[in-house]
């Protein structure tokens, strides 16, 4: 209650805060997001009326920061609206005034961005009067972005969720997790999980190589995290998934230090079962990490610091096994029946460390920077792993075997940002910012002698592999470098209602650097035995040899720029918004080279966003949007598709063993549709690179286009009460066009029998791979002259000649979700989402088989490969289910607990395209989608008989389990003198239940044989394990 004694006549004020920001009077773990929001700050706006809703023009709204002393100071238009810029998370004093008004103040208000709006009225009277304030939440009206604004401190405090960027990015509804073949990262809206972007204080840590893991920060040095999932801003872009923006923390005027100490101790953890290649009962993880922070003000209300230093323990152990029975028998209990391979031991103890500074030269003009080193060093030891089985590791009693060489790594790089934010005008804001980032990742291995061995491997026996030799000497340097800056500009005016006008420009320069040297020099040997119709020609029973041969180098660069403009346009006194904006993308990627081979020109992504209220009391929303989104081209396919690679594979006829345990080549194999070796030049070889950069007019189409994909969101939302927030969207997404690598060697050959043309027996089905929009036409110069001409030919292909369906994936997903806020008792964040993805392309990765190639998977390799792929997403999580709630007692007891449930994943079966629906399809192994069928329709796994084959459509055989995690959060607050202490346990898995996550999809081996081990468990979830802490603060 607020009191305020006065003399005279009085009207009544009544200020209604509309704001995009969230006032409270606790914290809050989750509040949706604010359209109006940028990478590090969030806009106020809102309105003041008297008691009979008339609105007041001329009115006062001023908030001043506790934390760092900045005020802002505003008037209301003629609408009674107004626009405070440039706020930032904290704590703030608010006061609105108006002539003939009694004024409101309140202090020790949290404002927090993306949350919901409120209300204050307040009440006079003549004479002597008592003044009662109120403050009622309402619904923020210039929201059309799906996702969550997670406030992190509070979220480490309350919920137990690890501590990284990914899990607090699950948190938010419609997302889910990926696959574990790529580190479980997030995906959202039914999305690769390469599609995502992810920015700190506005600067770029995404992984523009392949798309995944972004730069890893610790979880204390983020403020909050938004999570956008859809309905975003034409200021953000550069992705056809989800948006992350992060702020971190900052100094203020006070004091502030800390230390956080966690141990993940090994004997918290629970095992998962063994697999037939994992023995997991071996494993062994710990890890400890001591952080201290300290903040506070250089020079009050003008320099603030704070600091971060983080001192790291992360060591485990992991031991495999190799299963020499058949998985369809009791071979699978049977421990003689299994071999082990190998014991890994992974430690590193390098320490982070970040800082940053805030500048405020005068109130209203800012400067900030940011700094963090992420670099570190990594070893990784292997014992065990030798050809003598004798030597091996012991499986069954966890006894290692002689040493075998170790890994050592690099990690990590420096990245800053600097940004300048002023506010020139009440109707004018500036901002620019500068920075860098890099993420280097070095590796060099040695066997046990440090010598340079071929890896080698003897294969004919699908139940008894043989290792040869240990291999040794591979090498890996790979450093990717960002540049950018930006500049950008805020508008604020009214003509018929008001306007936020906001428009900017934003360039990135890319660059990756390039080293992969497999063991051996590049050279790896495999012997097999040919079954009945493999694609050398050879008798079946014949034993031969493959010697392949692998190196990669090279120097890339790329550049994306972008501009925009976009204008929230809020009408009949906020009881409307529209947001209607316009992005242009512009990528660009040169080759080894610095050739340029593609530029995607002008990208036009208009964005369109509504809000209104139906019922006009500001506590209901109907909400809706339209996208268009555009991912840039990874530098992935800078350095595979025209770098310097060379990559071919000879056949031979097995010559026996030679010396050092390495396969002698015999004769060469001189099977229909070989090339000739960049090497001796003989016709034994399947070559993807000579070594030699690519022309860009060869490798990819002139016409191309960059990958897109539209999105549409309608939603309801409603506030009830002061906590509690409702509501439901619909969301549907389509891609439009994407890019992937294609063989266009059999439309080649096509044409040149049109042309009746000579010279076209160069193109043996993989020599000429171009980036094309699959579906779409495409024009690329030939790779060798024909018909006896001494310039190669330029070429338009139409979408039939190539052969190649259009790429399609859709998304269909409504969500429900209910959010309770934190008022220093309880808490509680639900959801749950019903969709479909379906489609041919699952985007830059491919889960089916893990690759990771971004852009350049075996998706659309060859026509063959496409077929049956039309069907269930691998990301398609039917049903998501999400529970995470806290509870306070006694003031220092909190109980937290976080539930998220996942549905099965669908499964098919990958196997060898038939020769007779193409050859070239063929040639890849088991890559399709043809399995051989029993006479009862079920898929044949006895590699001794041959069935009929069949086209298995993807994701129509079997599913895995659904995945449940139940973490339980066990926290209690106590001090120490001046200090706050903390002691926190942690239960991740509580019920430790072996959900089955990945198994098996392979129903053939590459030469069409049947495969035993389809569908065997290749993977579990999580076991249950324990995290303790103990933190104190001051």
């Amino acid at each position: 209650m607020l009191t305020n004694r006065k003399r005279g006549l009085r009207k009544r004020l009544l200020a209604s805060a509309f704001c995009g920001l969230m006032v409270v009077a606790g914290n809050t773990v989750g509040a949706p997001v604010a359209q109006a929001q940028g990478f590090s700050t969030f806009l106020g706006t809102g309105t003041v009326v008297d008691s009979n809703g008339k609105p007041i023009e001329g009115a006062t709204v001023t908030v001043r920061s506790q934390d760092q002393g900045f005020t802002r100071s505003v008037k209301t238009a003629k609408d009674g609206t107004y626009s405070i810029p440039e706020l930032r998370d904290g704590n703030y004093d608010f006061t609105v005034e108006a002539p003939g008004f009694d004024s409101y103040a309140e202090t020790d208000v949290r404002l927090v961005a993306g949350a919901a709006s409120n209300q204050f009225r307040l009440g006079a009277a003549n004479g002597d009067i008592t003044v009662t304030s109120k403050r009622v939440k309402t619904t923020d009206f210039d929201l059309t972005t799906t996702g969550q604004v997670i406030n992190v401190a509070d979220i480490a405090t309350r919920l137990p969720v690890a501590r990284s960027l990914t899990a607090i990015i699950l948190q938010a509804p419609g997302t889910a997790a990926g696959s574990g073949a790529f580190g479980g990262l997030p995906s959202v809206n039914g999305s690769a999980v390469s599609e995502n972007a992810y920015f700190v204080n506005g600067l770029n840590i995404s992984d523009f190589r392949k798309g995944l893991t972004p730069v890893e920060i610790p979880f204390e040095f983020y403020s909050t995290v938004e999570v956008k999932t859809g309905g975003f801003a034409a200021e953000f872009g550069r992705t056809t998934g989800g948006f992350t923006s992060a702020t971190t923390k900052s100094g203020s005027n006070d004091f502030h230090g800390g230390m956080l100490f966690t141990w993940n101790p090994n004997w918290g953890r629970s095992l998962a079962p063994d697999t037939l290649g994992s023995d997991n009962d071996s494993s062994k993880s710990e890890s400890r990490s001591t952080i201290f922070q300290l903040s506070g003000p250089i020079w009050k209300d003008h320099l603030f610091f704070y600091g971060l230093y983080q001192a790291r323990d992360n060591t485990s152990s992991a031991g495999g096994r190799q299963f020499l029975g058949d998985p369809r028998t009791n071979d699978v209990n049977d421990p003689t029946k299994f071999l082990g391979t190998s014991r890994s031991y992974y430690s590193t103890h390098s320490p982070f460390y970040a800082g940053k500074i805030d500048a405020i030269i005068t109130n209203g003009q800012r400067l900030e920077f940011t700094y963090f080193n992420t670099s570190g060093d990594a070893v990784n030891s292997t014992y065990g792993n030798t050809t003598s089985r004798a030597n091996r590791f012991n499986y069954i009693t966890n006894t290692d075997g002689p040493y075998s060489g170790r890994t050592l790594s690099q990690y990590g790089g420096e990245n800053y940002v600097a940004r300048y934010t002023g506010v020139m005008t009440r109707w004018l804001t500036l901002s620019a910012a500068y920075g860098r980032n890099v993420n280097t990742s070095n590796y060099q291995s040695f066997n046990a002698t440090n010598t340079v061995v071929p890896g080698a491997a003897d294969y004919r026996d699908p139940f008894n592999t043989q290792t040869l030799t240990v291999a040794g000497g591979s090498q890996g340097i790979n450093k990717d470098v960002r540049k950018f800056y930006r500049a950008d500009a805020d508008l604020y005016f009214n003509l018929l209602g008001s306007h936020h006008v906001k428009g900017g420009y934003d360039r990135e320069k890319l660059a990756s650097d390039s080293l992969y040297l497999p063991s051996g020099n590049g050279i790896g040997y495999g012997i097999y035995r040919a079954s009945a119709g493999n694609p050398y020609g050879l008798a079946s029973g014949t034993d031969y040899v493959q010697q392949s041969v692998y190196r990669q180098s090279g120097n890339f660069t790329s550049l994306n720029d972008a501009f925009y403009i976009e204008d929230s346009w809020s009408l009949f006194s906020n009881r409307l918004n529209i947001n209607a904006g316009l992005r242009n993308d512009r990528f660009t990627n040169n080759n080894a080279l610095n050739q340029t081979f593609y530029k995607s020109g002008n990208q036009w992504g208009p964005r369109f966003g509504f809000t209104f209220d139906p019922i006009g009391d500001q506590r209901d929303k109907v909400y809706g949007s339209f996208g268009r989104l555009f991912i840039p081209v990874a530098s992935n396919t800078n350095i595979r598709l025209t770098g310097g690679e060379t990559y071919f594979v000879r056949t031979n006829l097995f010559g026996g063993i030679g010396n050092g345990n390495v396969p002698i080549l015999g004769a060469p194999v001189l099977y229909a549709g070989a090339a000739a070796c960049p090497d001796d030049k003989v016709a034994n070889c399947s070559v993807t690179g000579n070594g030699e950069p690519k022309e860009a007019a060869t490798t990819v189409s002139s016409t191309l286009k960059p990958q897109s994909a539209d999105e549409y969101i309608l939603g309801y939302e409603k506030r009830l009460g002061s906590r509690w927030r409702v509501g439901a969207f619909f969301t549907y997404t389509k891609l439009n066009e994407v890019l992937e690598d294609a063989a266009i060697d059999a439309a080649i050959v096509s044409y040149c029998n049109a042309q009746k043309a000579t010279g076209c027996n160069q193109w043996g089905g993989f020599d000429q791979y171009v980036l094309i929009n699959p579906g779409q036409g495409a024009t690329v110069q030939l790779a060798y002259p024909i018909n006896g001409e001494k310039t190669a030919r330029t070429v338009s292909f139409t979408a039939a000649q190539l052969g190649y369906p259009k790429a399609v994936r859709t998304y269909k997903g409504i969500t429900l979700e209910a959010h309770r806020e934190f008022d220093g008792v309880w808490s509680l964040d639900a959801s749950y989402t019903y969709s479909k993805t379906i489609g041919n392309y699952e985007g830059g990765v491919k889960t089916d088989n893990g690759q990771s190639d971004t852009g350049l998977t075996t998706d659309f390799d060859q026509p063959g490969l496409v077929n049956g792929t039309y069907g269930y997403s691998p990301n398609d999580k039917r049903h998501v289910i999400k529970l995470a709630g806290s509870y306070m007692f006694f003031d220092a007891l909190n109980v937290g607990l976080n539930l998220q449930a996942y549905a099965p994943r669908r499964y098919g079966c990958l196997g060898q395209v038939p020769r007779s629906v193409d050859p070239y399809a063929y040639a890849y192994g088991a890559a399709g989608l043809y399995c051989q069928v029993n006479a009862d329709g079920s898929i044949n796994t006895d590699p001794s008989v041959t069935r009929p084959v069949q086209l298995i459509r993807r994701g129509s055989v079997f599913t895995n389990d659904w995945l449940i995690t139940n973490d339980l959060d066990i926290s209690y607050k106590f001090n120490v003198g001046k200090a706050a202490m903390t002691l926190r346990g942690t239960v991740f898995n509580v019920l430790n239940r072996h959900a089955v996550t990945n198994l098996n999809e392979y129903g053939t081996d590459n030469q069409g044989r049947a495969s035993a081990y389809y569908r065997t468990i290749t993977g579990y979830q999580t076991p249950r394990n324990a995290r303790l802490q103990l933190s104190f603060d001051f």
